[in-house]
């Protein structure tokens, strides 16, 4: 079933209401009310060629896969559109690579993104105008850096939301590192962030339960908290003391 635009709008902005995002938007916040949700997320860097994500989902966890050779305005789109297939498609398994864009599912994944990360209201509401609006360099910079997008995904949106007339054709030509640099803007939103993080927390978490219904060895449980850098004896210390 294909999904007009104002569909998709609706769900996406239901998503945004079930994670808790207000006016703009804000990585860390969403990382942590998904972790909260009983999310994984995993960012690695693996290079601009590599995949753009992935998400695995099931009644028992659900793992998104984040590429973190790219920007992390790329990043955040990559997440938003990852959700795009769970909230929209009930997809439980996808690895994106590039080039895969051109599917219904995609498109509308995209699209979900898009609406998502930049709700038409919540744009609508810091541009006033009766129309004829017409956006210049430094309105784009600071719309990109409100709502955490890239500088040419905010193109599109604004395009979309205010049509083409109001995105004048030299914006398309501009560098938006350079635009950061020269507006004093946060220009990591332009950059890879190279990261390497997962969802510590909810991994130690489900390790320690699986430990204590003994569904895993001791020495399982020790060797699943030196893959991610801990130190088990540490972590079963903290568990004790936390509970």
């Amino acid at each position: 079933m294909v999904r007009t635009p104002r569909e998709i709008e609706a769900v996406a902005l239901k998503a945004r209401k079930e994670l808790g995002l207000c006016l703009g938007f804000n990585e860390s916040l969403l990382r942590k009310n998904l972790e909260d949700r009983g999310y994984f997320l995993f960012y690695y860097p693996f290079g601009e060629s590599g995949i753009l994500g992935a998400l695995f989902s099931n009644v028992h966890a659900r793992i998104l896969v984040i590429n973190s050779s790219q920007s992390i305005g790329r990043q955040n789109f990559t997440v938003a559109h990852e959700l795009g297939h769970i909230y929209l498609h009930n997809t439980e398994s996808l690895v994106e690579m590039p080039g895969d864009e051109s599917s219904t599912k995609e498109m509308e994944a995209d699209r979900f993104a898009s609406m998502f990360l930049m709700p038409a209201n919540d744009v609508s509401s810091i541009i006033r105008t009766n129309g004829g609006i017409e956006f210049d360099a430094v309105e784009v910079m600071e719309i990109s850096q409100m709502f955490r997008m890239s500088y040419k995904a905010t193109l599109e949106r604004l395009k979309e939301v205010f049509g083409q007339r109001a995105i004048p054709q030299s914006l398309w030509d501009k560098k938006p590192l350079q635009l950061a640099e020269m507006l004093n803007m946060d220009r990591r939103l332009y950059e890879p962030s190279e990261e390497k993080y997962w969802s510590n927390s909810k991994y130690v978490s489900t390790a320690f339960r699986a430990l204590k219904k003994e569904r895993i060895s001791f020495s399982r449980f020790l060797e699943l908290m030196k893959e991610i850098g801990l130190d088990g004896y540490d972590v079963l210390e903290n568990m004790k003391e936390n509970n």
